[in-house]
């Protein structure tokens, strides 16, 4: 009878995303978990209150560390240089990333250092691209130091694209530089602490709550990369970015599952309505880029009738 009772009582969101990914995934076992009735995201019986003092120390660190940059008015020469060049640096800060098989908390962790660095100073628009791309340089260094258990050596670092190459010791007396200007407050409240809390209280027990993860991540990377993204608090960058994966999942029914997301993290809908759509625009961007780039080109399709036309 009690069982029958449980099995009543209404799913929350961290149990719903299991079935949100049921219907997308094909797999047999994720299939058969989420069919048989069972809880694979969410063990409800484990402490919620601690995991409510979790999200009200990370809320008070995040306020404390980061410094949001408003956005302006109206752009002038040193905010559109600085925009450009952190949109190269982070780039490069991403394909190397990749290139070495970091983690994603590692490319996270360097953009923030970045950003927490470039908003220290004013830069002008004389300043030299080379100071930034040094800053992105050596960002990474410090992340790849605290999060990789193989880190490559300084000059191997640069890519064969990279424009500027500096001397390891440049680099070393950089790290310092950033070390002191961030007061070597080097694990700072990210968006991803705030995902991993959701992750953690799904219970991470089959393949779809790294699914969940994945596509958070990847939708994460894509939305740092603006600069535009330096005007939210790490939270909000977060909710937004799983709400937009919960609107990706499930279009019909996206709603109900991102005010459960909201009332978990006890983020008010107002403070993110802005920011995911900056997140949605971020998002549709980068589709279209695919879109562009796996669309063949014009002079290959003119190229592919001639040789056609020639065979005939």
């Amino acid at each position: 009878m009690q069982e029958e009772q449980e099995q009543s009582q209404p799913l929350s969101l961290l149990d719903d995303i299991g079935a949100l990914y049921c219907e997308e995934e094909e797999d047999d076992d994720a299939s058969s978990a989420c069919n048989n009735g069972g809880n694979p995201f969410f063990p409800l019986d484990q402490d919620l209150f601690w995991d409510d003092e979790e999200l009200l120390s990370m809320f008070s660190k995040e306020t404390t560390q980061h410094k949001v940059v408003p956005a302006p008015d109206t752009i002038n020469g040193a905010d559109e240089f600085l925009a450009m060049a952190r949109c190269v640096a982070v780039e490069w800060v991403l394909k190397v990333n990749a290139r070495y098989g970091f983690t994603t908390l590692t490319a996270v962790l360097a953009i923030d250092y970045l950003d927490r660095f470039l908003t220290s100073f004013r830069f002008q628009s004389d300043n030299k691209p080379w100071m930034i791309h040094l800053a992105a340089v050596t960002c990474l260094s410090l992340a790849a130091k605290i999060e990789e258990t193989q880190v490559p050596l300084l000059l191997d670092l640069p890519d064969e694209d990279t424009k500027y190459v500096f001397e390891a010791k440049t680099i070393q007396r950089m790290e310092i530089l950033i070390l002191t200007t961030l007061k070597w407050k080097m694990h700072p409240i990210t968006p991803l602490s705030f995902i991993d809390h959701i992750i953690r209280r799904l219970g991470l027990k089959t393949h779809l709550h790294w699914e969940f993860l994945k596509r958070c991540e990847h939708l994460l990377l894509c939305v740092i990369s603006d600069s535009s993204s330096m005007h939210y608090l790490p939270s909000v960058l977060a909710t937004a970015t799983m709400m937009h994966v919960i609107d990706q999942v499930e279009p019909f029914t996206p709603i109900d599952y991102q005010n459960q997301l909201l009332d978990v993290l006890k983020i008010k809908k107002e403070r993110v309505s802005e920011c995911y759509n900056f997140v949605v625009d971020v998002s549709n961007k980068q589709s279209q880029k695919r879109k562009i780039s796996r669309a063949p080109s014009l002079n290959r399709v003119f190229q592919n009738v001639v040789v056609a036309s020639s065979h005939s």
